[in-house]
């Protein structure tokens, strides 16, 4: 399995096999499934990840981000 996330793009994909990509599924307005010639599994892409999940996932995201932005503006200081 790789995980890849593009920061510009805030899109986070996970891919579970190397298989040739056959076809894709948009399963909603952020997420496609992508599958290879049998139909199997082989990536998710979730776009907008961040903006849409980082509260779900990382309940300590926002702190940890106001602390790294603190330590920023101090060492432009």
């Amino acid at each position: 399995m790789k995980i890849t996330y593009d920061k510009e793009a805030d899109v986070l994909y996970i891919r579970f096999t190397n298989n040739r990509v056959i076809d894709s599924e948009e399963k909603n307005r952020n997420e496609v499934f992508d599958y290879d010639t049998n139909n199997n599994l082989v990536g998710i892409e979730i776009a907008y990840f961040l903006e849409t999940h980082k509260k779900d996932f990382f309940p300590v995201f926002k702190q940890i981000e106001e602390s790294v932005w603190a330590e920023e503006s101090l060492a432009t200081v």
